[in-house]
C-alpha cells in the first residue's frame, strides 16, 4: 500500500507543478512581458477605453501569475475547482469576444482541456490521499 501512495504523492506533484507553471507563463508571457494583441483585443471589446487596457492586461497577468504560485503552496481541492471553473468561465467568455480563436493553432480549447485534467487529476489525488488508511 506504501508504493500507491508515494504514486499518487508523486502525481499530485507533478499535477501542481505543471498547472502552477502553465498558469505563471500565461500570466507572463503574453500579457507581462509582450502584452499580446489577443490579450489587449479581448479588453477592447468590453469597451473598456484603450488608456486602460496595458493596465488591465497587466493585472489579469499579474493575477494569473499569483494563481499559479497558489498551486506551488497549496494542495486542495477547493484550489482545483477554482481552476476549472475559471478556464470554464475565461473559455466562454473567449467563445463570445473572439471565436475564431478556437481553432486557431494555438487555441484555448487545448490549454483548458490540459489544465482542466490535470487539476480533475489532483482532485483524485488529493480524495485518494484522504481516504487511504495508514497501516
Amino acid at each position: 500500500m506504501r508504493n500507491a501512495e508515494l504514486t499518487i504523492a508523486q502525481i499530485l506533484k507533478f499535477c501542481q507543478l505543471i498547472i502552477a507553471f502553465l498558469w505563471i507563463y500565461q500570466g507572463l508571457v503574453p500579457k507581462l512581458i509582450f502584452q499580446v494583441e489577443g490579450e489587449q483585443y479581448v479588453w477592447q471589446q468590453l469597451h473598456i477605453p484603450d488608456v486602460y487596457i496595458p493596465w488591465l492586461v497587466s493585472l489579469s497577468g499579474i493575477g494569473e501569475v499569483i494563481f499559479g504560485i497558489l498551486f506551488l503552496f497549496i494542495r486542495h481541492q477547493y484550489l482545483h475547482w477554482l481552476s476549472i471553473l475559471s478556464l470554464v468561465g475565461l473559455f466562454i467568455l473567449i467563445l463570445f469576444i473572439y471565436p475564431n480563436q478556437i481553432y486557431q493553432a494555438f487555441n484555448p480549447v487545448v490549454m483548458n482541456i490540459a489544465l482542466g485534467s490535470l487539476s480533475l487529476i489532483s482532485i483524485w489525488c488529493l480524495n485518494a490521499k484522504t481516504h487511504t488508511k495508514p497501516e
